[in-house]
């Protein structure tokens, strides 16, 4: 804050002095505001004072006009003490400061045990007493298992499926169980675990049981794997033609046919529907020279399908007798057919009619 420096220029004789008057009578005889000047003086000469010590030379002087006072009687004015103390500066307030603070340390906590882990759902064991069986043969299977929640032991189909017989099972133990006399090659058993809450099967483990072949084969070289039955061995016939062959077997009551050319099927067998007394061959079909019309059950086969007729033709000999055998492999859906041939040799007859093919006898 500056303060202005006021000069005051006073007139040497004031417009109310008396000079008629002694000194000493001067302020008794004229107005009250005569005797007051000097205290007026002394207040100005205090605020000049104060004016030279706190304001700088530079600071612009305003000129104060002397007022002549009213005759109106006037009290006397106190002088007023102004510091002579510049104003103390008050900085200003900072502005908040990031206050660094100290890291923060974790309180040591006592350590937790590690949770329990579940059991893995494991087959311990799965095993028969027997490594290879017959069948119809009853044999042991023993088993242990964890981690699950139930077993089942499942008795395989030959086709691979779950529809046969099975046993809910703990998780260790022992059972007996037969082999069916009918089943081939191999016999399989199952065991599968399950979890909780329907969540399915967890772990599964096969074992599969050997089983020795019941009925050899009719002729060397066998085929790698088990008859499905004993060689059906009777009377037959066999007829040869321009574009094939036709084999009777009378224990079967069946005529294969078999044909030369690529178109299919290769080969496809009938019923053997002739009786004895019906007619055995058709007066009014004459063959070429050389040619024979087929008779008796092969002739029956041949009159009465065209497509048969029109492939094979004409029979190139008379039919022949020998004593026949027939045997199928194992497979359950696509099985091979072995015929014995007149020659000695076989007629392997592929599945569904696809193909067939003559095997020579194993000394020729």
């Amino acid at each position: 804050m500056q303060v202005q420096r006021s000069t005051f220029n006073l007139p040497t004789q004031p417009m109310w002095y008396n000079s008629t008057m002694p000194p000493g009578r001067r302020c008794l005889s004229g107005p009250r505001f005569e005797c007051s000047w000097p205290l007026l003086l002394a207040s100005i000469g205090l605020l000049a004072l104060a004016a030279c010590a706190g304001v700088p030379a530079s600071t612009p002087t305003m000129p104060v006009a002397l007022v002549t006072p009213p005759t109106a009687t006037i009290q006397p004015v106190a002088a007023t003490a102004i510091s002579t103390e510049p104003p103390s500066a008050t900085p200003p307030s900072p502005s908040a400061t990031a206050t660094a603070q100290p890291p923060t340390v974790s309180s040591p906590t006592a350590s937790r045990p590690p949770p329990t882990a579940t059991p893995k759902p494991t087959i311990h064991l799965f095993t028969a007493n027997v490594e290879v069986a017959d069948p119809g043969e009853t044999i042991t299977l023993t088993w242990r298992w964890s981690g699950a929640d139930s077993g089942t032991i499942y008795h395989i189909w030959p086709t691979g499926q779950l529809t046969g017989p099975h046993w809910q099972i703990g998780s260790t133990g022992s059972l007996r169980v037969t082999i069916p006399p009918e089943r081939r090659n191999h016999d399989t058993f199952a065991l599968y675990l399950f979890g909780a809450d329907d969540s399915g099967v967890v772990a599964q483990q096969s074992l599969q049981i050997a089983l020795r072949c019941p009925d050899e084969w009719f002729f060397q070289p066998a085929p790698d794997i088990c008859a499905a039955n004993a060689a059906v061995v009777s009377d037959g016939a066999e007829q040869p033609f321009e574009g094939g062959t036709m084999v009777w077997s009378r224990a079967e009551g069946l005529i294969y046919v078999l044909y030369d050319d690529d178109l299919q099927p290769q080969w496809h067998m009938t019923e053997d529907r002739w009786e004895e007394g019906e007619p055995a061959s058709d007066p009014a079909l004459e063959p070429p020279p050389g040619l024979y019309q087929p008779v008796r059950g092969f002739g029956l086969v041949w009159r009465q399908h065209p497509t048969v007729r029109e492939r094979l033709g004409w029979a190139l000999a008379p039919e022949q007798g020998y004593q026949i055998a027939t045997q199928r492999t194992s497979h359950v859906r696509y099985r091979d057919i072995y015929v014995r041939a007149l020659d000695g040799g076989v007629w392997r007859l592929r599945p569904n009619g696809s193909a067939w093919e003559h095997i020579p006898a194993a000394d020729g």
